[in-house]
């Protein structure tokens, strides 16, 4: 040091230090939150980016449906938001990104294979983006439903992008989802002495499995009350029947009315164990003990099959949309489970994002 440098500004320096640290972890840790279209497999896509601290693991949320975008509902997510940076997006084909570009505008879709490829494709694009964006190196990817046999399929192919999969409403078949659905839909007729569920449901039972009417036999009975209540209150958004004709209801109903005919065959050919049984990245299934759409059963059994470097079967309230009705459950097996397995990783590549940093998104 130089002998003229004063004692009295080294002693500052020194007492200033732990303030100067703690302004920098400040602007080191940001709030993120942003959304906007973002050009994905050649069309623009609706991604949206929230979270307290940008610098946290980030995950990549895969909505069901096919087609049931979860752009409207981001108070769903806001649970999660403590521990990850949450990406969502509208799939190509649903909400917002359906809005955009509409059915004769959107690419990839003529069969359902090419529909299904070009999807996994869209998967990798954007947490491709992600990563960029949020300066890390890999992503959490979250599937609901129809989203599980999407990101299953992206984590076979890509797994060097993703730190975990975590499946909710975890698809395992089709077929066996079918025979449970049809087991507790029989329970119920039969504790209501509904002798016009039980005949219907006699009746189609002699049908392939793949028939949808086995599947719409009996409906009645396919939700349990907290999944009612999820979609009774997802009437805010959409409003009485009949649905409108512009704006962001109608983009929501076509998507779903565009998605599911082109990608219903890929759901009901399902299997997970096409893909074998070792699975190359973490992997965990939060199910809702109440979920007889994809029944809990069937995720349980499945788990236990499969080889992963970890893997854990977490079960918790709720039924089919028990990541949104019971979300801080949800996001306490999150922080209890998958966060432990990401503490050895390095999941930031810098500090996060830095103040005034362009977001790159498009208009």
């Amino acid at each position: 040091m130089n002998a003229r440098f004063p004692r009295r500004h080294a002693i500052s320096l020194i007492a200033s230090a732990p303030f100067l640290l703690r302004e920098q972890a400040r602007a080191a840790s940001k709030e993120i939150d942003e959304s906007g279209f973002v050009p994905i497999g050649g069309i623009d896509q609706w991604i949206s980016i929230h979270g307290r601290d940008g610098v946290n693991p980030a995950i990549l949320y895969l909505h069901g449906g096919p087609g049931e975008a979860q752009s409207p509902f981001p108070e769903h997510f806001v649970p999660w938001e403590s521990d990850f940076t949450v990406v969502n997006w509208d799939q190509r084909g649903a909400g917002k990104t359906f809005g955009r570009n509409g059915g004769a505008s959107t690419p990839g879709m003529s069969t359902p294979e090419s529909a299904f490829d070009r999807m996994c494709q869209d998967v990798r694009e954007v947490a491709e983006h992600a990563c960029s964006r949020l300066k890390q190196k890999k992503v959490v990817l979250v599937g609901q439903s129809w989203g599980t046999q999407l990101g299953f399929a992206s984590i076979m192919r890509w797994p060097q992008l993703f730190h975990a999969f975590v499946g909710t409403a975890h698809y395992v078949s089709w077929p066996e989802s079918i025979r449970g659905q049809e087991s507790w839909k029989r329970e119920q007729a039969v504790a209501a002495n509904d002798q016009e569920t039980i005949v219907a449901l006699d009746k189609v039972a002699q049908l392939p499995l793949t028939d949808f009417k086995r599947y719409r036999t009996g409906n009645k009975y396919r939700f349990g009350p907290s999944d009612l209540e999820y979609i009774k209150s997802m009437s805010t958004f959409t409003g009485p029947p009949p649905p409108p004709e512009q704006g962001d209801v109608a983009d929501w109903f076509g998507g779903m009315d565009f998605s599911s005919p082109r990608l219903g065959p890929i759901i009901s050919s399902y299997d997970a164990r096409k893909f074998g049984l070792d699975i190359p990245i973490p992997f965990f299934v939060i199910q809702g003990r109440d979920d007889h759409v994809t029944p809990f059963e069937v995720a349980e059994r499945y788990v236990a099959q499969v080889r992963a470097p970890v893997k854990k079967f977490i079960p918790i309230g709720g039924g089919h949309f028990a990541c949104f009705t019971h979300s801080a459950a949800f996001a306490g097996a999150l922080r209890q489970h998958v966060r432990p397995v990401m503490k050895t990783m390095r999941w930031a590549g810098s500090a996060g994002l830095a103040a005034g940093q362009s977001s790159g998104w498009g208009q």
